[in-house]
């Protein structure tokens, strides 16, 4: 799942990156939150399993992803402070965090279902 929230945390930073460009500063900082879950499974999975060659228990795998979710739906949270019209923040408050919240069922799926008995292995 590595390659593919590689390409997730991509879209969004073009996304962001073109909501910058745009002068939509707001809307590029309403997408960068919803980079931080898939980012820490790229992070976990490419650079300290595949590249540093250290194995992740199942419980630091999925504590790592819970502790993103945490910090990225704190975000979202302060972010939407911003957003003036109140059904647009509800919007992008429950759509935002029901992609992480989906997102991290899948990556925790993921990790049960590709665990052996000590370490989590990412294909």
């Amino acid at each position: 799942m590595a390659i593919e929230c590689a390409v997730i945390t991509g879209i969004l930073l073009a996304m962001s990156a073109f909501f910058f460009i745009r002068k939509q500063k707001l809307w590029g900082l309403a997408t960068l939150p919803l980079t931080l879950v898939p980012f820490t499974d790229v992070v976990m999975a490419l650079l300290l399993v595949r590249f540093m060659h250290i194995g992740i228990n199942i419980y630091w795998g999925i504590f790592a992803l819970l502790c993103a979710i945490v910090v990225s739906c704190v975000w979202i949270g302060i972010v939407s402070m911003y957003i003036k019209s109140k059904q647009k923040r509800v919007s992008y408050i429950v759509i935002a965090n029901l992609f992480n919240v989906m997102l991290v069922a899948i990556l925790t799926s993921n990790i049960l279902e590709t665990v052996n008995n000590t370490a989590i292995v990412f294909d």
